[in-house]
């Protein structure tokens, strides 16, 4: 799958750039992890960091649950469910909400339904710029993306 032209789609191509050179990055410094199979925490905890120096000035978190000082909550599934992003690059304290992503691993076998809806609800509850769905390979798949879409509202 070319992920980078997948990524370079998104309607703003800063961003899609961003997120294509932390990807990038992420398989350079830390294909082992993927290699292994560590859990999606981690490879999200890696990728958010890759991120950061490209959003300079916002923050970026991993399974941040707050919207201001409540508790996360979107109505994905019929009803507001507390959710927990897989990463978010935000400002926190406003509803400046810039990128959610959602990622899952080969070795996962959840399909990326639920994802996707989460993702809509981002966009149109939390006014989320852009939400991505991200699948990565792992073990001999270690380094490659199977699966990548910018969700729309």
């Amino acid at each position: 799958m070319d992920y980078q032209a997948i990524l370079a789609g998104c309607d703003s191509p800063e961003v899609g750039a961003a997120v294509a050179s932390a990807v990038g990055q992420l398989f350079e410094r830390d294909r082992k992890l993927l290699e292994i199979d560590v859990g999606e925490r981690t490879v999200a905890e890696r990728l958010a960091r890759y991120l950061e120096p490209r959003f300079a000035g916002y923050n970026i978190n991993v399974e941040y649950n707050r919207m201001g000082d409540a508790p996360k909550r979107v109505a994905w599934n019929e009803k507001a469910d507390l959710v927990y992003p897989d990463i978010i690059v935000h400002l926190v304290g406003t509803e400046t909400n810039i990128l959610v992503i959602e990622l899952k691993k080969d070795s996962n076998p959840e399909p990326k339904d639920d994802d996707i809806l989460k993702l809509k609800a981002y966009r149109q509850e939390l006014h989320y710029l852009h939400a991505l769905f991200i699948r990565f390979g792992v073990g001999l798949a270690a380094g490659t993306v199977t699966e990548c879409e910018w969700v729309e509202v």
